[in-house]
């Protein structure tokens, strides 16, 4: 009775029970891909099956818009479920597996529920990353008389984990996603490992005429929220606390004379990476540079770039509370008022507070690479465990990861005796960082020019493998 009109809010939702469907906007997003979109559910043994095309909306002209009923209350022994058909696709592209990825991390929220949830032929399962650490948080007495008795999980994960599966979910009620918050962590070393869950029903019940999130779909709080205000500084505080706790461990781990030696042959293959990705960025200007090791590569943004492992610049935004700090020095006063003309068009940098009247963001942007750019490569070995692949490109720092644990590396120090120097071990791992850094180099292509012909990037990979190899061949005598 009511699945069709455009707009409405969700009726479980009018009858009390929280879940999605908010603003009742969600069949509109398939006619942003195509023109027509099919309904067919089976519930209690009785299908229905209605269609909409885009036509009879445009015709509509704001009236009501007659269905076409493909099925109507059919009897008939089948499952209960529910299959969207989107048809006559208009988007030169579409690719599933970015829809895929998004919807198995949203399947984390469900976990209670038991949705299940087919993409094509794929059905979707959320999988938990391998786990090395767990932590769980409550709110001080202070802010738990906001938040209620919540309890936050933070994760560390065994490597490093891609954008799509970073950050704390944060639900109100089983099903009820409404947020992914990372506030700035990820962009920090070892930040990528983290991620978690908060349930946090207060955001719904309290009553505040400030909504705790946009009908953007953005996936992040509102800080105006009372609840959200509160809710924010406490997950992104414990972030930074895990994300610190765990950078100590390996550092302390890494004081090992293996694992100095470790770390003297990645940095040996960084450098040969970098003498490489110098002779490129020309080509990748616009390639995602993070921060990375000490390497030869030129940084894109002038020679004498650097920067440091973190960052806590924070410019006017919308994720965090805060106070603007051109606001403080000048009292409140907007410099540029009163002269008749309108205030330029900048960041105004700011900081964090849970008390201020502004929201504040990290100073990349929203969902953006945080840290100035070298413009090298790194290269680590970690335990990354034996289902992980032999190597691990992570986009957000540019870094290769080398997998310990995976059993050619394990077999390779094996019959080496154990050591790191054995000139196998080491060429093994050569090879492993000179293919990953091939396939990195084409997924930054990729990423740079999605229309580029499979065969050029396939030679550009196969180019690079050749051209890196050749500048290693010393390494072989």
């Amino acid at each position: 009775d009511s699945f069709f009109r455009i707009h409405g809010e969700n009726p479980d939702r009018q009858r009390g029970k929280m879940g999605r469907g908010r603003w009742g906007t969600g069949k509109c997003a398939a006619f942003g891909i195509g023109n027509t979109l099919t309904v067919d559910t089976v519930r209690d043994n009785i299908r229905n099956a209605v269609r909409l095309d885009r036509g009879a909306i445009e015709d509509s002209r704001g009236r009501d818009i007659e269905l076409d009923w493909q099925v109507r209350n059919q009897s008939l022994d089948a499952s209960s479920g529910t299959t969207i058909l989107i048809e006559d696709i208009f988007l030169l592209r579409l690719s599933a597996a970015p829809i895929i990825s998004y919807v198995e991390r949203h399947l984390q929220a469900f976990r209670g529920v038991g949705a299940e949830v087919a993409i094509n032929e794929h059905l979707c399962e959320y999988r938990e990353p391998a786990v090395v650490a767990t932590y769980v948080f409550q709110p001080p007495e202070a802010e738990g008389r906001v938040l209620g008795e919540i309890e936050l999980t933070i994760k560390v994960a065994q490597a490093p984990l891609p954008r799509s599966e970073q950050g704390v979910v944060v639900t109100a009620g089983s099903g009820n996603l409404l947020a992914i918050e990372t506030l700035g962590v990820e962009s920090k070393e070892l930040g990528n490992f983290l991620f978690g869950a908060v349930d946090v029903p207060a955001l719904e019940s309290n009553a505040s005429l400030v909504e705790p999130i946009d009908p953007s779909r953005s996936l992040q709080l509102n800080p105006q929220h009372p609840v959200a205000n509160m809710l924010l500084p406490f997950i992104g505080s414990k972030l930074e606390h895990v994300r610190r706790l765990h950078l100590s461990k390996i550092r302390e781990a890494q004081k090992s004379e293996e694992s100095r030696r470790l770390a003297a042959e990645a940095e040996r293959i960084a450098t040969l990476l970098n003498e490489d990705f110098a002779a490129l960025l020309g080509k990748l200007q616009t390639i995602r540079s993070a921060a990375a090791r000490p390497g030869s590569a030129g940084a894109l943004h002038g020679g004498a770039a650097s920067c440091g492992g973190e960052t806590d610049a924070w410019v006017d935004g919308v994720t965090a509370p805060g106070v603007l700090l051109d606001q403080a020095s000048a009292g409140g006063r907007n410099p540029g008022a009163g002269v008749g003309r309108p205030d330029p068009d900048i960041s105004h940098e700011g900081r964090p507070d849970e008390h201020g009247d502004r929201a504040v963001d990290p100073a990349g942007g929203i969902g953006e690479h945080r840290r100035r750019p070298r413009g090298g490569f790194d290269v680590r070995f970690q335990e990354l465990g034996e289902e992980a692949g032999r190597s691990q490109y992570d986009r957000t720092n540019l870094t290769i990861w080398i997998n310990l644990s995976h059993p050619a590396v394990k077999n390779a120090r094996r019959a080496a005796g154990g050591s790191i120097q054995d000139p196998n071990f080491i060429r093994l791992a050569h090879e492993i960082a000179f293919a990953e850094y091939a396939v990195a180099v084409g997924t930054e292509l990729a990423d740079r020019d999605p229309d580029i012909p499979a065969d050029d990037l396939l030679f550009e990979v196969h180019d690079t493998l050749d051209r890196i190899s050749a500048r290693a061949a010393s390494l072989y005598m």
